[in-house]
């Protein structure tokens, strides 16, 4: 591979960028390969760049990167124009000819682009079953959690209101042997409700889980 900047020209065999190669099949290969084709050409980028000893206004980027398409290369180069991280973009005799990059940019969206592909990824079915941890305090729904103050109006409340099959209406009075009343005022029971119901929607993403219907309370709540 070739690579030329302000007259300067630099050859370089590309010959990948150090990972390993893995195993996949069906759509998840054809992702990983794309990603690990990504990843090589912005580092043949950022190794470019490396070499100057300023950031160049131009550089002259070799389009040789077997299975990675032309086209593609084109649509990583328009993100990276999207994100401010190059000014313009031209495609003349087999090079790119790339204005005003950043390399500290650049190296950032790297990183980003790696950091994702090594996330690991839910090959099964979403888990959107809410439990309730008596041991911890948290409410819980798959990856995300909600923690609730353990010994509190709030912790008791869900303590009671989780140990019936969801929608039961649970009366207002089957609270109070839990909760410490000398220390909240007649109103806790709804403060309570409206308290979880907060840390709920912020946490969990469900909005008004439970619900008050003529001092009783019952969860809303059905899976998929």
């Amino acid at each position: 591979m070739v690579f030329r900047a302000q007259g300067l020209v630099i050859a370089i065999t590309f010959c990948g960028i150090g990972y390993e190669p893995f195993c996949f099949s069906g759509q998840k290969q054809k992702y990983m390969e794309n990603e690990y084709e990504k990843l090589a050409f912005l580092k043949a980028l950022i190794d470019l760049l490396d070499h100057q000893t300023k950031t160049p206004k131009k550089v002259f980027l070799s389009s040789y990167f077997p299975g990675f398409e032309i086209d593609r290369q084109k649509t990583l180069l328009g993100e990276l124009k999207k994100n401010k991280l190059i000014k313009s973009f031209i495609w003349e005799d087999g090079d790119f000819i790339i204005t005003k990059p950043s390399r500290s940019g650049i190296i950032e969206f790297f990183n980003k682009i790696e950091n994702e592909k090594n996330k690991p990824r839910v090959t099964g079915p979403i888990d959107n079953k809410i439990r309730f941890n008596e041991q911890t305090g948290v409410i819980s729904m798959g990856v995300k959690s909600c923690e609730i103050p353990i010994n509190t109006n709030q912790y008791f409340f869900c303590k009671t209101i989780f140990a019936v099959p969801f929608g039961t209406l649970v009366k207002e009075i089957d609270f109070l042997d839990l909760m410490d009343w000398a220390k909240d005022s007649k109103d806790s029971v709804y403060d309570a409700m409206r308290a979880v119901n907060k840390k709920i929607k912020r946490d969990l993403g469900i909005n008004k889980f439970l619900k008050w219907k003529v001092r009783r309370i019952f969860i809303d709540y059905k899976t998929e």
